[in-house]
């Protein structure tokens, strides 16, 4: 793609990417001929120790992020100024050249085990897709009558940024990620099986955080939600000391199973986890606590293993927030709708089964 663009084939593409950039084509034309010509003074000379194929696209897009950036905020008088000095123009020469060829030709890249369009990524992620896809037609962020959408929504977001990590090479990354995925799907799960009580209960924890966090003890609503709290936590032989813990999980006494749980605790192990019957995922969420702290095993990690890790324990994830995900599409949505999701369930959902099954295999091999 080592081709420059001419000023018809610049303003085609503008139009394209961002239209209202139009009345400063030829500004930008000339900063994009100017870069594009020192790019290929440079691979010619062999400055850089190496030749590469130039593509005009990338420094476009350099280009129209410079530039927006450079004006955000200038009114016509700053903006003719900025226009008109030739030495910014230089400059923005400079930079987008200089991001061009260090982000785009010399672009550091971690030693990657996967790719997007591998069957264990790509069968997933188009599974998300179509969840988040669904879920993006329904009301959401009002948390009294949408938090477990809101809660499906982001393990399904988490979850492909799990996946974005991956395809990256940041296998210790993407574990420390699935520590907030699976914190997310037991917190789902409880709300899920336990309906009303715990949601309410959640929510009213979720305003304790919001006057704890914004210290407003002094405003009548500050004053009666604390005296509340203490109450609570006095019923439940508390102290002071205790206040930061029972916000985060207190929420937990409004589901009366907590009394069959042995050595049951305020905290995410002990309680949440063990409650959502997942304590068996302990081990892995510890390891994921110590890469997230930056202990050795966060420098000194095997690659293969992480990945691994990460791969799997997305995939169990997966499958208890997507059983979360079609029992609330089948209350919601009409016979049509369920139809076509019917369809598409029969034909991926398998494959994902055999697709984890086969990666345990390779996972097992390894050791």
């Amino acid at each position: 793609m080592n081709n420059k663009f001419t000023q018809e084939q610049f303003n085609e593409i503008l139009q394209k990417v961002n239209p209202n950039l139009l009345e400063f084509t030829d500004y930008l034309f000339e900063v994009y001929s100017f870069t594009f010509d020192g790019i290929v003074d440079l691979n010619s000379s062999n400055t850089l120790n190496t030749t590469f194929i130039i593509d005009s696209y990338e420094i476009i897009y350099y280009l129209i992020g410079e530039f927006i950036y450079s004006t955000a905020g200038f009114n016509k008088e700053h903006l003719s100024t900025f226009l008109a000095n030739e030495k910014l123009k230089e400059s923005m020469c400079d930079v987008v050249a200089d991001k061009y060829i260090s982000l785009s030709v010399y672009n550091h890249r971690e030693e990657k085990l996967t790719s997007s369009y591998f069957p264990p990524i790509s069968s997933i992620e188009l599974y998300l897709n179509l969840m988040g896809n669904i879920l993006n037609q329904s009301q959401r962020n009002d948390p009294q009558r949408t938090l477990i959408l809101d809660l499906l929504n982001k393990s399904v977001s988490i979850s492909r940024c799990i996946i974005k990590l991956l395809c990256d090479g940041y296998e210790t990354e993407a574990l420390a990620m699935w520590r907030t995925l699976h914190e997310s799907e037991c917190i789902l799960i409880l709300l899920d099986k336990y309906g009303d009580k715990a949601i309410n209960a959640y929510l009213k924890h979720m305003q304790y955080g919001i006057v704890y966090r914004n210290n407003d003890k002094d405003n009548q609503e500050g004053q009666a939600a604390f005296a509340q709290l203490k109450k609570e936590m006095s019923e439940h032989e508390l102290k002071s000391k205790d206040t930061k813990k029972f916000i985060e999980y207190g929420w937990l006494y409004a589901i009366d199973d907590y009394k069959n749980i042995e050595d049951f605790k305020l905290n995410f192990r002990d309680g949440i986890e063990k409650l959502a019957g997942l304590h068996q995922y302990s081990d892995i969420y510890m390891t994921s606590s110590e890469i997230l702290h930056s202990t050795p095993l966060l420098i000194y990690s095997n690659k293969r293993y992480f990945y691994y890790s990460s791969l799997l324990n997305l995939y169990e994830s997966f499958f208890r927030i997507e059983r979360v995900f079609t029992s609330l599409f089948f209350s919601r949505f009409g016979e049509e709708a369920k139809e076509r999701y019917l369809q598409m369930r029969k034909l991926y959902y398998s494959q994902l089964v055999n697709i984890h099954q086969r990666e345990i295999m390779n996972f097992k091999k390894g050791h």
